[in-house]
This record gives C-alpha cells, sequence and structure tokens, in this order.
C-alpha cells in the first residue's frame, strides 16, 4: 500500500461538499455531504453509550442493512438528549440530504457531532444541505474542505488514505479531540474505498480495524453519545481485494487517524503510549494500560514532567487486571523506575523527569504474570484541557 495525505475522495467514485450553515455559535464550516455516485456497501460501528445520540439512533439499523450511499454530518450540536424531536430531526436531515442528491432515503447514514442537549436548527440544516448538494465534488479542495467542516474542538483537519499496488484504494477523515474513549470521543470517521466489497466482508473487516484502533485511544476516559465510524464500498475500481488486504488496509487507515485524534487532544502537549506486557491475557493487557491511560494522576504527572512511577502503580492496581507486584516492572519514557517490585538501583529521578520533556513518550509496565499485551494511546492533562472544557461552546 502506498501511503496518502488525501481523505473521503482519494477513493474513486465520491463526492463531498463541506459548507458553513451557520450551526455552529461560533461560525464557520459546519455541515458534510458525502455521496457515493453509484450504489454502494455500507457498513458501521456505533457508541454503546446508553443515551445515545438520535442520529446514532437513526444510522445503526441502516448500516446493518449493508447498503449506503451517503452520510449527512453537522457540527456545532449532538443532537443527543433531545428525545422524539431530536429522532424526527435526524430523520429529516437523512431524508433532506437523500432527496437533494437523489437517492434513496434508506440509504442516507447522518451523524451530528457538538454540544448534547440542543435541538437541531433544522431550517439552517435544510439550506446547508441543498448548498452541499450543489457544491459537491471531488477535488482535492472539496476534501480538504470536507475535513475542516466536522471539527468541533479540533485545532487541525484528520485525513489518512492508502492506495494499493492491485488498483484500489481506501481513504478517510475524522474529528475527535474531546470526549475520547470510544467504546464501540466526540468521535466521528468515515472511510470510503472504491473497492468491490460484499456488507457480509465489510462490516467484521471494519469492527476488528476499530477494536484495534480507535478502541485503543483515550484523551479523557469520556466516550461520547455520538462516537460513529462508517465505511463505504462502491466497487468504482473493479477489483475485490485479495483475503486480508481490504483488512490490512483498514486497519492501517484507521490507525492513523485514531493517533492524529489523541495527537489533537484537548489542551495535549504530550502524545503517549502505555505498553502493558506480562498480564494473563490480551484483554486484561488493554484493561491494565487503559486504566493507567484514564489516570487523571497519571495525566497530570505527565503534564509536569514529573516520573512519578508510583502514581501507574496505583493505576495498575486498581485495574483488575491480575499482577504479581514482585515482579512488576515500570518504565517512563525509557528509563526503569520500578524493577521487580522495588525501586530500580541508581534510579535518577531528575534524568527520568528530563526523558518525559519530549512531546511523544512511552510509559511500560510488565505484570509478570503471563503472555497477554496491549497498547492505549492517550495525551497528558493540561491547563489547556481544563479552559477548552471549562465553558464549552461550539
Amino acid at each position: 500500500m502506498t501511503e496518502l495525505e488525501q481523505g473521503v475522495c482519494a477513493a474513486a467514485g465520491f463526492r463531498v461538499a463541506g459548507v458553513e450553515a451557520g450551526i455552529k455559535r461560533s461560525g464557520g464550516l459546519d455541515l458534510v455531504l458525502l455521496v457515493s455516485d453509484r450504489p454502494a456497501t455500507g457498513a458501521g460501528t456505533f457508541t454503546t453509550h446508553r443515551a445515545a445520540a438520535a442520529p446514532v439512533q437513526v444510522s445503526r439499523p441502516r448500516a446493518a442493512a449493508g447498503l449506503a450511499r451517503g452520510v449527512v454530518v453537522n457540527a456545532g450540536c449532538a443532537n443527543a438528549v433531545t428525545g422524539a424531536r431530536g429522532l424526527a430531526d435526524a430523520t429529516e436531515m437523512a431524508a433532506a440530504a437523500a432527496a437533494q442528491v437523489g437517492v434513496p432515503a434508506e440509504e442516507m447514514l447522518v451523524c451530528s457531532t457538538g454540544k448534547i442537549g440542543s435541538y437541531l436548527p433544522m431550517d439552517r440544516v435544510a439550506k446547508g444541505i441543498a448548498e452541499a448538494a450543489a457544491g459537491l465534488g471531488s477535488s482535492a479542495a472539496d476534501d480538504a474542505q470536507a475535513a475542516r467542516a466536522i471539527l468541533t474542538t479540533d485545532t487541525r483537519p484528520k485525513r489518512a488514505a492508502e492506495r494499493h499496488e492491485a488498483g484500489w484504494t481506501l481513504g478517510g477523515m475524522a474529528k475527535g479531540a474531546g470526549m475520547i474513549a470510544p467504546n464501540m470521543a466526540t468521535m466521528l470517521a468515515f472511510l470510503t474505498t472504491d473497492a468491490v466489497v460484499p456488507a457480509a466482508r465489510l462490516q467484521p473487516a471494519l469492527a476488528a480495524a476499530v477494536d484495534g484502533s480507535f478502541n485503543c485511544i483515550t484523551v479523557d476516559g469520556e466516550p461520547s453519545t455520538n462516537d460513529t465510524v462508517l465505511v463505504f464500498a462502491n466497487g468504482a475500481s473493479g477489483v475485490t481485494p485479495a483475503d486480508g488486504a481490504l483488512e490490512a488496509a483498514l486497519r492501517s487507515v484507521c490507525g492513523r487517524l485514531a493517533a492524529a485524534i489523541v495527537a489533537d487532544g484537548e489542551g495535549a502537549t504530550k502524545f503517549v503510549t502505555v505498553h502493558v506486557t506480562g498480564a494473563a491475557n490480551a484483554a486484561e493487557a488493554r484493561l491494565a494500560a487503559r486504566t493507567v491511560a484514564d489516570s487523571p494522576l497519571v495525566k497530570t504527572a505527565l503534564f509536569g514532567c514529573d516520573a512519578n512511577w508510583g502514581r501507574v502503580a496505583a493505576a495498575l492496581g486498581k485495574s483488575g487486571a491480575a499482577w504479581d507486584l514482585d515482579a512488576l516492572r515500570i518504565a517512563m519514557a525509557g528509563v526503569t523506575l520500578l524493577d521487580h517490585g522495588v525501586i530500580a538501583p541508581g534510579e535518577d529521578v531528575e534524568a527520568a523527569n528530563a526523558a518525559l520533556r519530549p512531546r511523544e513518550v512511552t510509559i511500560e509496565c510488565d505484570l509478570g504474570v503471563g503472555q497477554g499485551s496491549a497498547s492505549i494511546l492517550t495525551s497528558d492533562l493540561s491547563l489547556g484541557y481544563v479552559e477548552v472544557n471549562a465553558e464549552y461552546e461550539p
């Protein structure tokens, strides 16, 4: 595969538009319409949040049906915890987009992101959809503008694409910077491919890719009511990917997008990999790694470049994962701080603190009870995160 700095228009037969509909109070681009020019299969993974947003409730059964021609997305209003009115608005939003581009209503999906507990301004949404439908295109500019139009507190767009030597392409875009702890933050991702892929193959391939990418990141430990990942396959290339090729491409593109979300975490000054080995199994390794990655004590220590391994040990201990305290090993930024349950000989606190100054750091933990391993990507917890969320109004 060849990595491309493109997004959803990297694959043939897809058009997109991003417009300013007036949904965001702060102004700027806030509505996207993405459409396949030909019939396409579709698949999706969605939040397991009990207060799943109205667009999730509309899109989930449609994606499960296996046919999807496009998606309409708004930023600035999550349309979550909005009751019957919110559900009706999400349904109307999808229907309006389908009518504008001439596709079956049941094949148009819908997503929203923004503040929870607000109703969509449907008059503005309708005008925005009409404008987007009239401006659909597949140029580099169209692709880039759409990636910007789905953002809320993000500071930059997130795109990734790969072209396979067999002649097919997979591309995608994502948004997310806060409420990131997907469990399938506010996190949305959209993927397109011109490969020939039946729905029966597309759904499990997407689910596996999401589990190893978006489900392995956290910024603040807060899953969202709106988390959604969608993929569309329109077969425009005429090529059916070989066994494993599509799956590998999805893992790669989703992995790049997931990493970009963590790197752009609200107020983040660190990009952190928490890697756990020696666990009883992979599930317990992931549990331990996520508990460390979500710990506000660990995250604030990272912000302060404080190699406080005790906070890491405390997080591991509360995770519920099995460990052998006499075998436990913890290293931060390559400096071993705890070795077989005791302070490492020759520990140099100043050197360890200095090692945490670069933006990218790793925390390594060996639980000493088995062969299970897992990694979680996270960020630190800074004053900037508090400033963003003390008065959130997209």
